[in-house]
């Protein structure tokens, strides 16, 4: 799974859930980093940053939709 990660927010993003919602379009781009590393992010997460609540509301509603 990929992740974004929001340096100025501090928050953490599924990159196929991330929308308008998720706040980050203020976000300079220097300060956003794409990743598919769950190890970094988890520690990130342990630190820190959190995950976006938005994103973890879309992925569990297309997780119920299956």
């Amino acid at each position: 799974m990929g992740y974004f990660v929001d340096h100025r927010t501090k928050k953490i993003h599924h990159s196929q859930f991330a929308g308008d919602s998720c706040g980050f379009l203020q976000t300079p781009i220097d300060q956003r980093e794409f990743t598919d590393k769950a190890d970094y992010v988890e520690n990130l997460a342990e630190t820190e940053y959190e995950y976006c609540p938005y994103c973890q509301t879309a992925q569990s509603t297309v997780g119920q939709m299956g």
